[in-house]
């Protein structure tokens, strides 16, 4: 899960979540459309990097080793170094203009990445970032469909194992799996309070956490066993780079994005801090450097023990025995409470476009909003029809997120620097290529 923020709690890659402040709940949709003004702005540098650590890292970490299978060691190794050390520049490149766009012009407070879109390009900007974050609040949920159902359908069909859910749902479709995922997760999307999912913070760390371990742990001591000195030795037969670098590039660098790209939930995290203009960049350079070595380390290792074999979600290649079992389903149920908070912000776009911001807290938009929900949850399964976990994560790190992380930072901060008649940083031709290859890694998705 990807979580977080503040003292609070956010969740991790599977999660992008919500923020607790007493009785308070500030919802990323009210943080990344509208805004939450009641975040106290109290928190440490290491928190904040404590928390973007938990919005990178989560569920599509266990893609990666399948990235790494299709881009080569070393240009999985490149790609995700790449790509993460531009989310981390644009992150605090958002962090400057906020700073900028708020002192000059008169622009007053900025406290999401849409009021900021709209003071340095104009209300149409502003809508197409509304657009985008509607569109990654529904991708991001999707994939955790396809993580649940790709899980579930592994352990139903094992024969071999008996694992609990092959004894009580034998030879359950993916599909299946998705379609009863989302019937349970209509009810649990229409709550309009999230306290009783703050648990979920804690439970999303231990699953991810337990997982990678778990996995490294299987791998050295089970199957294929052998140690780390196998793995290692393995990875040296391995292909260095990829066989076509543009089928590699459109094919899988969007799942790196997914999980780096982070950029629209930082804002609230920004307006937490007790000293973000100091302290702000710091906070994301640790924690993209920590989470880019786990998970280099942890995509090479699979890579070494699984080879060619190596599947969609590095889980597939484990044994169903009874502690691994406990742990896919762990991750599974983690994602189901997940969904609905990351939902909430889909949700309330829709809600507030369809029928207004003020109608949708009245008891009588019920059934309007049973709809809007139930409409969008479909078009979650959908779209998870896509393929596997890699593929969708694919399409919505390199689309959605791509675009708000490569192409619209670098667009506000030239805006915001002949507004004010500032030189940026490496010059306007920097910004530039930025902003090109953002259209090179959402085009080639």
């Amino acid at each position: 899960p990807r979580s977080g923020y503040a003292s609070l709690s956010i969740e991790p890659s599977s999660a992008r979540t919500a923020v607790e402040t007493e009785d308070i709940l500030c919802e990323v949709g009210t943080n990344t459309v509208d805004e939450c003004r009641t975040v106290p702005a109290t928190q440490s540098q290491l928190s904040a990097a404590t928390n973007i650590a938990k919005c990178i890292c989560g569920a599509g970490s266990f893609a990666l080793p399948h990235v790494f299978l299709e881009e080569g060691v070393l240009g999985g190794t490149l790609a995700i170094t790449v790509c993460g050390a531009l989310a981390a520049y644009t992150m605090q490149s958002l962090s400057n203009s906020k700073t900028i766009a708020a002192s000059s012009g008169g622009g007053g407070t900025i406290l999401s990445y849409v009021e900021l879109a709209e003071n340095a390009l104009g209300p149409n900007a502003a809508t197409v970032v509304f657009a985008l974050t509607l569109s990654a609040s529904i991708g991001v949920c999707s994939t955790y469909l396809v993580f649940i159902g790709q899980t579930l359908a592994s352990l139903s069909s094992d024969a071999t194992s008996q694992n609990i859910v092959r004894q009580v749902f034998p030879d359950i479709s993916t599909f299946a799996w998705e379609a009863g995922a989302a019937v349970v997760l209509l009810p649990l999307s229409l709550l309009r309070s999230y306290g009783i999912f703050a648990f979920t913070s804690a439970l999303g760390v231990v699953a991810v956490l337990g997982g990678i371990l778990v996995t490294l742990a299987s791998g050295i001591l089970v199957e294929p066993g052998g140690g780390l000195g196998f793995a290692i030795d393995a990875v040296e037969h391995l292909p260095m780079w990829p066989e076509s670098l543009a089928a590699a590039f459109g094919g899988s660098f969007g799942t790196i994005a997914y999980l780096f790209c982070v950029n629209f939930l930082t804002f609230p995290i920004i307006n937490s801090m007790e000293k973000p203009k100091e302290d702000y960049g710091g906070a994301v350079n640790w924690a993209v450097a920590g989470v880019w070595f786990v998970n280099v380390i942890f995509a090479i290792l699979c890579l070494g023990f699984y080879g060619d074999q190596t599947q969609d979600l590095v889980l597939g290649n484990l044994n169903n025995g009874p502690y691994l079992s406990a742990l896919k389903l762990l991750l599974c149920v983690d994602l189901l409470f997940t969904f609905p908070i990351v939902f909430s912000s889909g949700r309330q776009i829709l809600e507030n476009s369809i029928i207004g911001a003020e109608a949708a807290e009245s008891e009588n938009s019920a059934p309007a909003r049973t709809a809007i929900v139930a409409v969008a949850i479909a078009a979650c399964l959908m779209l998870a029809q896509i393929g596997g976990f890699g593929a969708v994560a694919n399409l919505v790190g390199g689309v959605a997120q791509g675009t708000l992380a490569f192409i619209m930072p670098p667009a506000i901060a030239v805006a915001l620097a002949r507004r004010n008649g500032q030189e940026l940083v490496g010059g306007e031709s920097g910004q530039l290529l930025l902003g090109a290859f953002g259209v090179a890694v959402v085009s080639s998705v």
